[in-house]
C-alpha cells in the first residue's frame, strides 16, 4: 500500500505548484528564467565544502534573480534521512543553505543514497519547509518565460536503472515510470523541455556511462526534443552533448572526485559547484560556477 500511494502522490504535483503562488517567493511571467542546478549536497563529513557552494550559489543567486534550485539527487548521506524530524534536515539543509537568496523553492529528485533511508520522508518534508518540493518519486512541473514555457520532468533513476534481475515490484515501477514519462513528453508543446534525474546518461566520472539509461531514456530524448538532461552521481561538474541534446552533470555540491575526458565532453572539473540555468527568448545559457562564484565554463544551451 505504501508504494500504490508514493504514486498516487503524482496528482499532487499540481496543488503543490499552485501553492507556491501564496508565497513572498512566487515570481510572474518575465522574459527570463533563470535556475540553479545543485547534486550530492548533503554530506556532513565535508561540511566547509558543502558551506563553501553554498555561500558561492548564494552570491549567483542574488545576482542572477535565480527563482528556483533543482537538487538532483544523494541529498542526505549517507542513507537518506530517517523521518521529517531527522536533524540531518536541519545541519545538512536549512542550516546550509540559509543565505535570503536562497530561499526558494527546491524541486529534488531521489538519488541512490536517498532510497537507503526513509523516501516517504523526502516526499513530506515539505510540510515542514515549504521550500522543499519533491511531490512525488517522479513528476513535472511547468514555468513561463514570457511568451514562452518551460515543462520540467522529474525522474527517480534508481529505479529506472535496474536491469537484468530485479524484483518484480522494480520491474513493474520501471514499466510504470517509463510510460508516464513518454506520455509527458510527448504531449508537451513547451519550447523548453528539461529533464532532470539523479545518474547519468554519460559521463567521464567514477561512475561513467549507464548503458542501461542510455538504451531506454536516450531514444525519448532525441524523440520528443528534450533540450537538456540534469543529473548528479558523479562528484563532478560535466556538460556533454549528444544528438542535440545538452547532457549537464551537476554533482559537486559538497565535494569532487576525478573525472576523465569523454568523447562526448564539452568541459569537464573536478571540484564542488554548481550550474546556473538561464532561459530567455533571445537565447538560454548555462554556466558551471565554483566554490568561489567564479564561472567555469558556459554555454548555449540546444534548443
Amino acid at each position: 500500500m505504501e508504494l500504490k500511494r508514493r504514486h498516487l502522490l503524482l496528482g499532487a504535483s499540481a496543488l503543490t505548484l499552485a501553492s507556491l503562488s501564496s508565497h513572498a517567493w512566487a515570481t510572474k511571467a518575465d522574459d527570463n528564467l533563470s535556475f540553479l542546478v545543485l547534486g550530492d549536497w548533503g554530506d556532513e563529513a565535508v561540511e566547509a565544502d558543502q558551506t563553501a557552494v553554498a555561500d558561492a550559489m548564494a552570491k549567483v543567486a542574488e545576482q542572477q534573480a535565480v527563482t528556483f534550485i533543482i537538487s538532483t539527487g544523494d541529498n542526505f548521506y549517507e542513507a537518506g534521512v530517517s523521518n521529517i524530524k531527522d536533524p540531518k534536515w536541519t545541519s545538512t539543509f536549512e542550516a546550509i543553505y540559509k543565505a535570503p537568496a536562497l530561499q526558494l523553492p527546491w524541486y529534488a529528485v531521489l538519488g541512490n543514497h536517498d532510497h537507503k533511508g526513509n523516501v516517504d520522508a523526502e516526499l513530506e518534508y515539505g510540510s515542514v519547509d515549504p521550500r522543499w518540493n519533491m511531490p512525488s518519486t517522479y513528476y513535472t512541473m511547468s514555468k513561463s518565460v514570457g511568451s514562452k514555457t518551460a515543462d520540467f520532468f522529474f525522474l527517480d533513476t534508481e529505479v529506472l536503472i535496474q536491469n537484468g534481475m530485479i524484483t518484480e515490484w522494480f520491474g513493474w515501477a520501471k514499466a510504470d515510470q517509463l510510460k508516464w514519462l513518454e506520455q509527458k513528453l510527448a504531449a508537451s508543446t513547451a519550447d523548453w523541455k528539461i529533464v532532470a534525474g539523479h545518474h547519468p546518461l554519460f559521463s567521464g566520472g567514477a561512475h561513467g556511462d549507464n548503458k542501461e539509461l542510455i538504451r531506454i531514456l536516450k531514444p525519448l530524448f532525441v524523440r520528443y526534443g528534450v533540450n537538456a538532461y540534469l543529473c548528479g552521481h558523479d562528484h563532478d561538474l560535466e556538460a556533454l552533448s549528444d544528438n542535440g541534446v545538452s547532457y549537464f552533470v551537476s554533482g559537486g555540491g559538497s565535494k569532487g572526485r576525478p573525472v576523465k575526458h569523454h568523447a562526448k565532453s564539452l568541459f569537464s572539473r573536478s571540484e564542488p559547484g554548481f550550474l546556473l540555468m538561464e532561459l530567455s527568448a533571445n537565447g538560454s545559457n548555462a554556466t558551471f560556477y565554483g566554490r568561489d562564484a567564479k564561472p567555469l565554463y558556459s554555454e548555449k544551451l540546444a534548443s
